[in-house]
């Protein structure tokens, strides 16, 4: 049985082809792209056709290699961004980049209309700019309001890509879940929120659960491809979902931490937990696949790395990401230390410049060279990983026995063995497309392949290498990690 994964993340995409044998599964990457925010007079974008275009390609590419057609394929991506489609069927909005300023400008109005604490025990999300509500909420404050009365359907990336595909309009599940609108109590959308910020409930499509069919390509989407029709299968939309479902393990008492351009640091539980505690610490209730829900909270993750890579390209200097990770690796620990989720770091621009600008203001050494940057970021990201291991466990109440790191940050080396370190847990690392693997996963729960998630994630187990890093140095970590404390905003 083959299939086709589609994962789109906000600095690349990539498709995958997909084969079960009914005991393994075994993928292969056909097709990769960059994705990267674009700014056009201060407002930031996504270039979606782009997108689109690169997922035909995919594809087309992934039919080829199959030497037939596929049983499906299923789509995921960042969660929040949408587009809003016209009466007549029509794409007539550019798609907004979540990192876009308009939030910003607005979120004390924004914050009159539904207070944070309000808006958090309505729906259990964390409280968060880039949150679709917030979006749609600076769209009527700054004089868009009217795109929400008269469009008919708000689209998510993921579900998006799949009306192109199939002319079908739904929201998927997870996605629905992290926007900020939704209802726990109902598994729908939440009138009251939508009634206080003035959201029509007729552009929220109806929400369809990962792991069954969508639709089926059009016709002529087909033939404009040049492909076979076939099935497209809803998956975990939001990757971090996605990536979750391909845990290579059953265990009760695990944390996982998603890590890519965002780190999202959680655990799964059986029902959600909204209190206190969860809004203190900006926890986040998100849905999961197979009837789990994720508790996690958001760190600024490798986007640090990114945004020094994009900023030593523009002096001239080019680095691949492994080159900094060993440039880092030689230099000493704790000679800096940053909160990784300062809101600084939040916005692109010039990452050297604020990470030395916080360090300066903070009376630490300010890095020079960029092995220096590097291990600031890198010891800073693991010292935060703990304390959400610590604030997890808190709320909980029981212990974190290990921690698993999906995705594609799973490949530096350096940073697993010093999240080990800071967390004084085993680290297990494995499987690095973790959003594409766990895509298949629902599509072979469509596709009648495997029964449950439970049988899914042995499946996962079976058929990847999986790395191991035990804690080491624990003297040291502890001793920098209430320096780190000194740090945090008070509330943490």
């Amino acid at each position: 049985m083959k299939q086709i994964a589609f994962d789109l993340g906000a600095s690349s995409g990539k498709v995958m082809l997909g084969e079960f044998d009914g005991t393994c599964l075994t993928t292969e990457v056909i097709h990769r792209f960059p994705n990267r925010q674009i700014c056009v007079s201060d407002h930031l974008y996504w270039n979606f056709l782009g997108i689109y275009q690169n997922l035909t390609e995919g594809i087309r590419k992934g039919c080829a290699a199959a030497g037939g057609t596929p049983v499906s394929i299923g789509i995921d991506a960042y969660c929040n961004d949408f587009g809003l489609i016209g009466r007549n069927g029509d794409l007539i909005t550019q798609v907004r980049c979540y990192r876009d300023l308009r939030m910003a400008r607005n979120e004390a109005e924004i914050y009159r209309i539904m207070s944070k604490r309000e808006l958090h025990f309505q729906n259990g999300n964390q409280n968060a700019l880039f949150n679709t509500l917030i979006q749609l909420a600076a769209m009527r404050l700054e004089g868009d309001g009217f795109l929400l009365d008269q469009c008919e359907t708000l689209l998510h990336i993921p579900d998006l890509l799949t009306y192109f595909l199939t002319g079908q309009r739904h929201s998927e599940y997870t996605l629905a879940s992290v926007s900020q609108m939704f209802r726990w109590e109902t598994s729908d959308w939440n009138p009251e929120i939508l009634s206080r910020f003035e959201i029509p409930a007729k552009l929220l499509a109806p929400i369809i659960m990962p792991g069954t069919v969508a639709g089926e390509m059009t016709k002529a989407t087909a033939e404009e491809i040049g492909v076979p029709r076939m099935k497209v299968t809803a998956v975990g939309g939001h990757d971090t979902a996605s990536a979750v479902a391909a845990l290579p393990t059953n265990e009760p008492h695990a944390a996982y931490i998603s890590s890519g351009t965002w780190s999202l640091m959680g655990v799964e539980i059986p029902k959600p937990i909204i209190n206190e505690q969860t809004y203190r610490y900006n926890i986040a209730i998100e849905g999961g696949v197979g009837g789990r829900y994720r508790m996690l909270k958001n760190v600024m993750g490798l986007w640090l790395i990114q945004e020094c890579r994009l900023k030593y390209r523009k002096m001239g200097m080019e680095y691949e990401f492994a080159e900094l990770v060993d440039l880092a690796r030689r230099e000493k620990s704790f000679v800096s230390l940053i909160d990784p989720d300062d809101e600084a770091f939040y916005m692109p621009g010039d990452m050297l410049r604020k990470i030395r600008d916080y360090c300066t203001g903070t009376g630490q050494p300010a890095p020079e060279t960029p092995g220096q940057f590097i291990r600031v970021i890198e010891d800073s990201l693991a010292l935060k990983y703990r304390w959400v291991m610590e604030t997890l466990e808190k709320i909980l109440g029981y212990r974190i026995e290990s921690i698993y790191i999906l995705g594609g940050g799973g490949k530096d080396t350096l940073l697993n063995q010093l999240t080990a370190n800071a967390c004084g847990r085993t680290v297990y690392v494995g499987p690095q497309e973790a959003a594409l693997t766990g895509n298949f996963l629902m599509q072979l729960k469509a596709a009648g392949a495997i029964g449950n998630l439970e049988q899914g994630r042995e499946v996962i187990a079976r058929s990847t290498q999986i790395g191991v890093y035990e804690p080491q140095e624990q003297k040291a970590w502890d001793e920098a990690y209430e320096y780190f404390l000194t740090l945090l905003p008070r509330s943490e």
